[in-house]
């Protein structure tokens, strides 16, 4: 019984960790800009908000945060069957769902060229000199 205890508090502790880490990403956000939650910035791989999936097993996908991300590139994950490389100048297309500006950043950690949009602006196809480099965003 004591086994069984200690099994299920363990259980609920990675839960409440994994639920906390979810509220700073999402990486399964699904194709269309009302597929954006609100109060997020969300950022897909293609133009029209659509999620890419290109052959050789890389599903580069959208990515949205509730907070500032210094480095696009740290959301990369593996496994047996899949690798998903991030959005590490990927973004084609974004949404602010937020009430402040975004600033989106070539480099990480905010720097080089910066696009900026206002609240809640959507944009299905973002300005050719910033299109697949984006590395970083903040709020502006």
């Amino acid at each position: 019984m004591r086994l069984a205890v200690g099994a299920a508090t363990l259980t609920a502790a990675v839960v409440a960790t994994a639920t906390s880490a979810s509220a700073y990403v999402l990486t399964d956000i699904q194709t269309g800009a009302g597929k954006c939650p609100a109060n997020w910035v969300c950022l897909w791989s293609e133009s029209n908000f659509v999620r890419g999936n290109p052959a050789g097993g890389y599903d580069f996908g959208a990515v949205g945060s509730d907070q500032n991300v210094s480095d696009m590139g740290k959301f990369v994950f593996e496994s047996k069957l899949f690798r998903w490389k991030g959005m590490q100048d990927s973004a084609s297309s974004v949404v602010n769902n937020t009430s402040s500006g975004i600033c989106f950043y070539e480099h990480n950690n905010y720097g080089g060229l910066e696009f900026r949009i206002g609240p809640r602006e959507q944009w299905a196809s973002v300005p050719g000199w910033i299109n697949d480099k984006i590395s970083s965003f903040k709020y502006c």
